[in-house]
Order: C-alpha cells, then sequence, then structure tokens
C-alpha cells in the first residue's frame, strides 16, 4: 500500500509539473497578446449584485468550462485552472491521489451568476480533472437571481462595463428616452464620468433656469445637447480610425476628461473639429504602434512615451 501510494503521488507531480509548464506558455502569450487570462474575484463581483442571497439549487453536474472564477484562489490559478505557483503541489498530489486511487471527491460547491460559475470550495478538484481531461463535475450550486448576461469567457473589464451600463441606465432611463444611444466602451469607470457630466449639467440649467431639472429632462438635455454634438465631430473625423477597437463614447469621453489640457496644448485650433483631426493625424495608433504595445505588455514596462494629455 506504501508502495501503491508513492506511486501515486510520483505521478500526481508529474501531472503538475506538466500544468506548471502550461501554465507558464500561458502567462507568456497573455502578456505577448494582451489577453486576460486571469480567473474573476468573486468578491469584486458580488459587491455589484442587487440580490446579495442566493438560492440553493441542489448537486448539479456542471461543465468545466463554465467556470469563471473563485472566491478565495483567484491568484492561485488562470482561467484553464492551471496552478500559478509551485506551494500548490502538495495540495495537488492529495486531490488527484484520491482520484487516481478510486476514493472520489465528494461535490466542490459554487455561486452561479448569469451563465458563469464561481467556486466555493474545491478549486484544485476541478485544476485536477480538468488537466486529467474530465468534462464535468458534480457541484452544490447556489444561484444569485441577477438579471444581468455574465458569460464564462467574460474579462474583469467585461463585467465591470457591464455592470456600469446597468448603472447608468437604471439611473437616467437613457434606453427608454434615446433607444438609438448606442453607447459603448471599451474600458470600465466611464458611466461614472457620464454620471458625473449630467449632474454638472443639472446645476448649470438650474442657474439658467432657477429650478432644477427633471432627470429625464437633464439626460436627454446631456446627450443633445453634449454627447451627439462631439459624436458627430468624430465621426466626421478620423479618429475612430485611427483608434482601432475604440468606440465613439470612448473618445468623447477622452476629449471630456482631457478638454483643458487639450485648449491647452492646441490654442491655435479654431473649431473642434479641426482639434479631433489633428489628433488623429498625430496620434492615431498605426501598426507599429500596436506592436510596441505589446513589447510594453511583455517587458511589464511603459517604453512609450506619455501622450501630452494622458493615454486613452
Amino acid at each position: 500500500m506504501e508502495n501503491e501510494n508513492s506511486l501515486l503521488h510520483s505521478r500526481a507531480a508529474d501531472s503538475f509539473a506538466n500544468a506548471r509548464r502550461r501554465a507558464a506558455v500561458g502567462q507568456f502569450w497573455s502578456r505577448l497578446t494582451g489577453r486576460q487570462s486571469e480567473l474573476l474575484p468573486f468578491n469584486e463581483i458580488r459587491a455589484l449584485l442587487k440580490q446579495k442571497n442566493p438560492a440553493y439549487r441542489g448537486v448539479q453536474l456542471i461543465q468545466l468550462d463554465q467556470i469563471a472564477g473563485s472566491v478565495g484562489r483567484f491568484t492561485d490559478f488562470n482561467r484553464q485552472f492551471l496552478p500559478l505557483n509551485d506551494a500548490l503541489l502538495n495540495r495537488w498530489q492529495r486531490v488527484e491521489s484520491l482520484a487516481v486511487g478510486g476514493e472520489g471527491w465528494p461535490p466542490i460547491e459554487t455561486y452561479l451568476v448569469g451563465k458563469a460559475y464561481f467556486i466555493k470550495d474545491g478549486n484544485h478538484r476541478v485544476a485536477v480533472a480538468r488537466q486529467m481531461g474530465v468534462d464535468a463535475i458534480e457541484a452544490h450550486v447556489w444561484e444569485f437571481p441577477e438579471q444581468i448576461e455574465l458569460l464564462a469567457e467574460d474579462s474583469l473589464d467585461d463585467v465591470l462595463i457591464r455592470f456600469g451600463e446597468r448603472r447608468f441606465m437604471a439611473l437616467t432611463r437613457l434606453d427608454e428616452l434615446r433607444p438609438e444611444h448606442g453607447l459603448r466602451f471599451t474600458t470600465p469607470g466611464r458611466y461614472t464620468e457620464l454620471l458625473a457630466q449630467i449632474e454638472q449639467l443639472k446645476e448649470t440649467l438650474k442657474e439658467i433656469d432657477g429650478d432644477y431639472p427633471t432627470a429625464e429632462e437633464a439626460t436627454v438635455a446631456w446627450y443633445d445637447l453634449l454627447y451627439l454634438p462631439v459624436v458627430q465631430i468624430i465621426r466626421e473625423s478620423t479618429l475612430l480610425r485611427s483608434f482601432p477597437g475604440r468606440t465613439e463614447a470612448d473618445l468623447f469621453a477622452w476629449l471630456s476628461t482631457h478638454r483643458e489640457q487639450l485648449e491647452r496644448h492646441y490654442r491655435g485650433y479654431g473649431s473642434l473639429a479641426e482639434l479631433a483631426q489633428s489628433l488623429a493625424d498625430h496620434y492615431g495608433e498605426r501598426v507599429p504602434n500596436w506592436a510596441w504595445r505589446h513589447v510594453r505588455r511583455l517587458l511589464g514596462a511603459d517604453v512609450l512615451p506619455a501622450l501630452p494629455f494622458g493615454d486613452l
């Protein structure tokens, strides 16, 4: 029996070493391509949920590729549940030995939000199961009744942007007042900036009219008088082509955030349209710049000079 256990531990150590090599290769490619490979931290997402109490759905067979994150082990494994540090070896050996030795595992414990699962207990079991080529695992499931799309392949930025959009639309009702709005961001935190603009506009309108406008009136005024004119200028310039992957809303927020710096830096321009075209000509992200961005990510350092008014 002792020899058998020793053999199981030795095989598990080889399996772990193989997983660590694959994890290292994955980290290299993530840095090179800029693609996020981290598990989602559940506590950050839970703080955004409207419903704080999940409903127990019993023991279910869940697909391993639907697991997106973890409650407390999101820095120990990557999105494919490959181990990210050598300190996980002993636990890995015990878990794999139980599976191979025939004793098996108890069901893991998970939270379900949208279509993505988060592991409360059982991270090592999932990691070993994936390494062994298993597709599904038994799990206790607690589901949060959240009316928001959340997929297993989403990055943390994707999730934060989606929650930010939901909050913005709930507070402003822009999706009802202007269904054709087309607001879409590629970075989180921007919807909060728009809410601040609307609040500032409410104060300005109060000074003019002597009374606060309603939330709906302020939202419509912001969209029609502030947002749309700038977006029209962006469309007529080459900014969108010069910054591939960015949206009209991205560029609007960027121009808004750095407005004072831009005005100081480009005082000679007679209109915002001329300024927008100048920015497109001087700071558009051409192919060499994209290549340098990948090098910067790989080296983990900012090797490119910053724009005089901040990066996008």
